[in-house]
């Protein structure tokens, strides 16, 4: 039994069989899954960016407070440099 398990092609069948799945969990799986998340984040951050940069715009121009453009965002105040 001993001879059956420790044959070259076992060994390379058992490994075949148990590698690649933990090689995508833990391995390729979090590499691919951040880059999703930074991508995300990137977008959400440049849409923040626009939306301060035309309100900024639209104060230099001299529109009237009440007819600003304001972004929705999670913190109102925070201004980005223009």
């Amino acid at each position: 039994m001993s001879l059956v398990i420790k044959s070259p092609a076992t060994i390379g069948l058992l490994s075949g069989l148990v590698l690649p799945p933990l090689l995508a969990k833990f391995v390729l799986e979090p590499i691919f899954i951040q880059r999703k998340y930074d991508e995300v984040q990137n977008l959400k951050y440049n849409v923040e960016y626009l939306g301060w940069h035309v309100r900024g715009l639209e104060e230099a121009s001299g529109f009237k407070e009440d007819k600003f453009y304001s972004p929705l965002s999670l913190f109102p105040e925070q201004r980005f440099d223009v």
